[in-house]
């Protein structure tokens, strides 16, 4: 190996400089402020932990219930945690959790993710479009 005397530090160098965030991570010992949520009017489906880790598998289960079965059929969820039926909807969450930017944005932009569901899905704190192309439409084909 030529120039050893330049490559080997210069080698070193890198590995400290792509370690260092992680060795300041370990010894500083949390995770910076974590957000605190406004506690929501009822109850949730699942215990506050279980929706923490896994809101999202639940979400997905709803989806996949409700394109499968529709509006109709099998979309009840029984809670594991209180034993209780639920209709498997986003509708269902929006009940107490009324603002998406006050529950939803301060965890998913603390942890940096920005799901797509709210390209499509509406909450209650943004106002649906009322256009929707049928006047346009009607005056060309009535």
């Amino acid at each position: 190996m030529y120039n050893k005397k330049y490559v080997i530090p210069l080698i070193l160098v890198f590995l400290i400089g792509f370690f260092t965030p992680y060795w300041y991570n370990a010894m500083a010992g949390t995770l910076g402020h974590v957000p605190t949520l406004k506690e929501p009017a009822g109850n949730c489906v699942e215990d506050k932990d279980w929706m923490a880790a896994n809101h999202m598998l639940l979400l997905q289960q709803w989806r996949t219930q409700a394109i499968r079965h529709g509006a109709e059929g099998g979309r009840i969820y029984h809670s594991f945690t209180t034993g209780e039926e639920y209709h498997a909807s986003t509708n269902t969450c929006w009940s107490c959790h009324d603002s998406k930017e006050e529950f939803c944005d301060q965890c998913h932009d603390y942890v940096g993710i920005h799901p797509e569901c709210w390209d499509c899905h509406y909450t209650p704190s943004v106002e649906k479009p009322h256009y929707s192309g049928i006047e346009e439409l009607s005056k060309y084909f009535s």
